[in-house]
């Protein structure tokens, strides 16, 4: 009996590519929700401090913090990695003999940069590009100023909130424009000491919270302030977490409420506790977590996907500061808690939380290792706070590389941009070029590189989702592969 040809069926190659575009959304689709563990320290010759982290429009994250200078105190200190923890790269910002500069708080931007904050005898901000590059670096006859927080506003502008470290400590917000310049600046004093820890929108302006106390040894009142547009001051509450003294440490709004992660005291020992409020400022409810005899030290707070996160440093029986995570439900019911420190840590402090959009969250700051060594620290987990193992130091270094190396690009799957990095240990011609699966060119760059580590953000608007082929060339502008080559996978998903 014969076949009858209209029945059989035929593969052709369209056929064979719609089938691989099925296959690789459905690869896609479970790789991109798929967590990324890790732990790490990052060390250098000298002490590091990290405060505070922030992710940037290409899907990186930038930690900032300090570095100690010899016969110049510290330095600002700002370091890029990928998702999965590797260095892409660090600055060091120099300051002047005899001046101390810490960066304490950071904002990405929408063009790839991030806006830095932080403690100096004066006010300042300083501006990065996404490679690392200072745009700008300005500092303000505000003298005394400690940053405690930056927001970005509507008008690309920035806002930043602190105190004034000189008697009586003041509370301050100043606003500054989108290359630095100063716009506004406003205090807010007290009879002994106000402090303003964290600031966000509010559909009057802003709203602040942070503590206010009227004199030495009086127990401290958690404040909210709004504010308009201006920085002119529209009402303020204090509160005391039953009776006891109590800061406003980080406020988040989420839909027409506001959650404020805050350190109080039970019975002498420090407590992590939040509060929810409305557009008033008025309580709708409290909870506090159980200290079990040790002291918790409040680190930093976050919200995302209907949870709350907290990360907070522990007592521990031996009197060293464990790094904890925790993370709750909406009403503050615990789901899970997590202690990151080992026994290669002294203590451990992640000041900085960044949810991710797949569901993991980025721990960073600082720890110490035995015996004194200061590093940077950071941890990412899945959205329950689960991890990998402690996996040892990255040095960094401003050395030149050792080799040619061509690194995964990240994010992957991406949409539409994503970073290809890439290192060479002697200046060079390099090229690189994306091809699709047809062997089809649909991207390519050449240049004349000195000796360093590179990064080149790739932009796949244009592009169907699929997979593609990125190859890096050094030294022969042609396919003919130079003094090295070498070619990676990456998937648009879109």
């Amino acid at each position: 009996m014969k076949e009858n040809p209209q029945y059989r069926l035929k593969s052709s190659p369209k056929l064979k590519i719609l089938v691989f575009l099925v296959f690789s959304f459905i690869f896609c689709q479970s790789l991109s929700s798929q967590s990324i563990m890790w732990q790490k320290t990052y060390e250098r010759n000298t002490q590091l401090v990290g405060n505070d982290a922030c992710q940037t429009a290409d899907g990186n994250f930038v930690i900032t913090g300090a570095t100690s200078i010899a016969s110049h105190g510290y330095a600002i200190f700002v370091m890029k990695i990928n998702g999965l923890g590797d260095t892409l790269w660090t600055n060091t910002i120099p300051n002047a003999p005899d001046e101390n500069d810490v960066a304490s708080v950071i904002t990405a931007t929408d063009d790839g940069g991030v806006v830095i904050a932080g403690q100096n005898d004066t006010a300042w901000a300083c501006k990065l590009d996404n490679s690392g590059n200072i745009i700008w670096h300005k500092k303000y006859l505000l003298f005394s100023r400690f940053s405690e927080d930056i927001k970005k506003t509507d008008d690309n502008g920035f806002i930043i909130c602190g105190y004034v470290n000189d008697l009586p400590i003041s509370a301050f917000i100043f606003k500054i424009d989108s290359m630095g310049s100063l716009i506004w600046d406003r205090t807010f004093s007290y009879q002994f000491l106000r402090v303003f820890y964290s600031i966000a929108k509010h559909d009057s302006g802003f709203i602040l919270t942070g503590f206010e106390s009227p004199s030495i040894g009086s127990p401290n009142k958690m404040i909210i302030f709004c504010v308009n547009n201006q920085g002119d001051s529209l009402w303020q509450k204090s509160y005391y977490f039953n009776n006891r003294s109590s800061s406003g440490r980080k406020i988040i709004k989420m839909n027409n409420d506001y959650f404020i992660g805050s350190g109080t005291v039970d019975s002498s020992k420090g407590q992590i506790a939040f509060m929810k409020i409305d557009m008033n400022g008025d309580s709708i409810f409290t909870r506090r977590f159980p200290v079990n005899g040790r002291d918790n030290y409040f680190n930093s707070f976050a919200v995302a996907n209907n949870k709350l996160i907290f990360s907070y440093a522990r007592d521990s029986s031996f009197g060293l500061a464990n790094s904890y995570g925790l993370i709750t439900d909406l009403n503050g019911n615990i789901i899970n808690q997590k202690v990151f420190t080992n026994s290669s840590f002294v203590w451990g402090a992640l000041r900085g939380i960044v949810p991710i959009a797949n569901g993991d969250i980025l721990f960073a700051g600082t720890g110490q290792l035995q015996p004194s060594a200061r590093v940077i620290y950071a941890v990412r987990t899945d959205s329950l706070l689960n991890t990998s193992e402690y996996i040892g130091v990255e040095q960094i270094s401003n050395n030149v590389p050792k080799s040619f190396y061509l690194f995964n690009n990240y994010p992957n799957p991406f949409n539409p941009t994503t970073t290809i990095k890439y290192e060479i240990p002697k200046d060079a011609e390099i090229t690189i070029r994306v091809y699709d699966l047809l062997g089809r060119e649909v991207f390519s760059i050449n240049e004349y590189k000195k000796a360093g580590s590179y990064e080149v953000k790739f932009d796949g608007a244009n592009l169907a989702s699929g997979m593609y082929l990125y190859k890096l060339v050094v030294g022969d502008n042609t396919n003919n592969g130079g003094i090295f080559s070498d070619t990676k996978k990456m998937v648009v998903l879109k």
